[in-house]
């Protein structure tokens, strides 16, 4: 999979992974019955004008989950192998808690290709079938942090995704995708909001 595919049925990838790029992962509430699954996240946004949001935390949904894969591993330096750790659906986001808030690292988390998929297919923690939808499109993010030997990965197979804010007013696709782009833009341009601890300065 990959951006094009994406565009053609109007989900801006590309779009949708600059939003996403250096977010925090807050949960990830699966809700099988319903096919769905929820990622609680904390975004970089910013409005068009004036200072950053004091809450940027948004949830994205994502629907018509046919499928969920994860791979919780460690690997000291001095391991041959990998350890992997089972889990199930139902403890994943015990697992991305695990991680006290870990960064999406990266730029590629919707509609990815295959090469990071490629490294822990083999090291699978679960992989359920949640559906018969067809998962048009897919979501990988990994969480990783520091000097931790811990690895999380995961990746979700679906056909939507919608956003919403804490309260849960509905955020357009496009409006959140501009709010994360204009972020990015100010980082680059040493823009004084977009200094924060846990993100590296500009070039």
């Amino acid at each position: 999979m990959d951006a094009t595919r994406g565009l053609l049925d109007g989900l801006d990838t590309t779009g949708l992974n600059t939003a996403l790029a250096e977010g925090t992962c807050l949960g990830v509430v699966p809700d099988p019955g319903a096919a769905r699954v929820r990622l609680d996240l904390e975004v970089l946004t910013l409005p068009v004008d004036g200072p950053p949001p004091e809450d940027r935390r948004v949830s994205l949904t994502l629907t018509g989950v046919s499928r969920v894969a994860a791979s919780l591993r460690m690997q000291r330096w001095d391991d041959a192998e990998p350890q992997v750790f089972p889990l199930t659906l139902e403890t994943l986001d015990e697992a991305v808690n695990g991680f006290g808030g870990g960064s999406l690292h990266g730029w590629d988390f919707v509609d990815a290709d295959d090469s990071g998929w490629s490294l822990w297919r083999e090291l699978l923690s679960f992989d359920t079938s949640v559906s018969d939808s067809p998962g048009t499109h897919l979501l990988e993010f990994s969480q990783q942090e520091g000097i931790d030997p811990r690895e999380l990965d995961v990746r979700i197979w679906f056909e939507d995704v919608t956003i919403t804010t804490p309260d849960g007013r509905e955020i357009p696709t496009k409006e959140f995708i501009e709010g994360g782009r204009r972020w990015w833009k100010a980082h680059d341009a040493c823009d004084p909001r977009t200094m924060l601890p846990d993100v590296a300065p500009p070039m």
